[in-house]
C-alpha cells in the first residue's frame, strides 16, 4: 500500500491539485482598475495598505456596476461596509456579525 510518505511529490499533489486547469488562465494584473473590470465580487484576504484605503465608490466604479464585497481579514472600516451597501453591493464580513445590522440601517434609510 503506498502511503503519503512513499508517493512522489508530483502524485501526492495531483491529488490535492486535480481539476485545476483552469487555473492556467489566470492572469495576474497589477492595476487594481484594471483588474476589477466586470468582475462580480472582490475578496479582501490580505491587509495590504493599498486595500485599506479603497474608495467603495472607486471599486464599484471600476466594476462597473454593484458586486459582493468579502471581507476575510476585518481591514474594512464600517462607513466603507455601509458606503458598499449604499452603493447596492452585498457585503460578508468574516467575525463581523453586525454587518448585517449597518444592512438593515441602509435599508431603513432608503
Amino acid at each position: 500500500m503506498k502511503t503519503p510518505e512513499s508517493m512522489p511529490a508530483t502524485t501526492l499533489f495531483k491529488r490535492f491539485f486535480r481539476s485545476q486547469e483552469a487555473l492556467a488562465h489566470i492572469r495576474v494584473l497589477k492595476d487594481l482598475p484594471e483588474a476589477l473590470q466586470g468582475v462580480e465580487a472582490v475578496i479582501f484576504a490580505v491587509p495590504h495598505t493599498a486595500y485599506l484605503t479603497l474608495s467603495p465608490d472607486d471599486v464599484v466604479r471600476w466594476a462597473g456596476r454593484p458586486l459582493a464585497v468579502i471581507d476575510c481579514f476585518g481591514i474594512l472600516p464600517d462607513r466603507a461596509i455601509r458606503r458598499y451597501f449604499e452603493l447596492g453591493c452585498e457585503v460578508k464580513a468574516l467575525g463581523r456579525g453586525h454587518v448585517q445590522r449597518i444592512k438593515k440601517e441602509v435599508q431603513k434609510r432608503k
